[in-house]
């Protein structure tokens, strides 16, 4: 696995790169943010929708969408979450980068971590 991710060159294994863990704190609570706006969404929907049904009466259905949005529990997804960011020490600049992916435009740069 080392020689690919020599090959690769991505700057999560590269010696001029050093994590910025505030930023990647940043993104995590925006997306988390994202998540629980789109969670919450989803669930006044099937409230809006039990609603509905006991307009039309059928109070069967939306006791049954009722009981389905109470079941509902928020789950962050981390694995959303793929960029992650630092600052080289080379160039002195900000860098985002997805790990294990790989990067062309820092093949000449790259000098892995583990030399």
């Amino acid at each position: 696995m080392v020689g690919l991710q020599k090959i690769d060159c991505n700057c999560n294994d590269c010696a001029f790169m050093e994590r910025d863990l505030e930023r990647f704190k940043q993104s995590l609570e925006q997306h988390h943010k994202w998540q629980m706006d789109y969670f919450n969404k989803i669930k006044a929907n099937l409230i809006k929708k039990a609603e509905e049904w006991v307009r039309r009466g059928f109070p069967d259905k939306a006791s049954k969408l009722r009981e389905e949005a109470g079941k509902m529990k928020f789950q962050f997804d981390k694995k959303e979450i793929a960029v992650h960011y630092g600052g080289c020490k080379k160039f002195f600049k900000p860098v985002s980068f997805i790990p294990n992916i790989c990067q062309l435009d820092t093949q000449d740069c790259f000098i892995h971590r583990k030399n």
